[in-house]
């Protein structure tokens, strides 16, 4: 008689230990290389969107440097004459680190009138200070009283610097400081600034003239 082939027993075959173990580990290297995968990805969007910060901040900040600056306009202020007499002054001076002048100013716009200004560098910081125009002011006395107002933090390195020449006679030249004592204005005000990343553009603008000075050639 023959027998069913339903009647032998089905032999059931697992996993050995040794088996699991290898899986296990298998699984374990997979999500490590998934995990050290997104949290490569997770840093370089976070560095992006930090770059991408940084370059508008930077962006909005040169926006409103050109705008505040190109609107100087000439006044002057109370200052001393070469033989230490008090006289009227032309409203700007400049140096490496600071430069002051009189122009509206930009957040205030839509109240009209004019002030005097100084953008100073301290350390790592650009900052501002602003007092209304009256020209009977010397710079020192209008600025006791006005607090530093901060425009970027973060800078290594800054400078302003100035092309002028004191008269027709001579060939315009970058300079680290002017002042209007001479009767002029300088033909342009460069600002060069870097943060730990980056050089930044220059900024340079093209300032007002008062004399016959203007004729002189500005470098393109």
């Amino acid at each position: 008689m023959a027998h069913s082939s339903l009647s032998k027993p089905i032999q059931q075959q697992g996993f050995s230990l040794l088996e699991v173990m290898i899986a296990f580990a298998i699984l374990a290297f997979l999500f490590t290389g998934l995990f050290a995968s997104f949290n490569t990805m997770s840093k370089g969007w976070d560095a992006a969107d930090n770059r991408m910060s940084k370059t508008e901040d930077m962006r909005l900040i040169e926006e409103f440097l050109r705008r505040q600056l190109s609107q100087m306009i000439v006044v002057r202020v109370m200052g001393t004459d070469k033989g230490g007499n008090k006289t009227p002054v032309f409203a700007f001076n400049g140096a490496s680190d600071a430069v002051r002048y009189a122009a509206p100013l930009q957040p205030l716009q839509g109240q009209g009138g004019i002030y005097l200004i100084e953008l100073s560098l301290k350390g790592q910081k650009l900052q501002m200070r602003y007092t209304p125009y009256r020209p009977d002011t010397e710079w020192d006395e209008a600025f006791d009283e006005s607090e530093p107002v901060l425009v970027y933090d973060g800078l290594k390195s800054a400078r302003f610097s100035y092309f002028a020449a004191e008269t027709l006679d001579q060939d315009p030249e970058w300079q680290d400081d002017w002042e209007t004592e001479q009767g002029v204005y300088p033909l342009l005000l460069k600002l060069e600034l870097a943060d730990s990343e980056r050089q930044w553009p220059d900024l340079l603008v093209q300032l007002p003239q008062v004399d016959a000075y203007v004729t002189a050639q500005v470098p393109r």
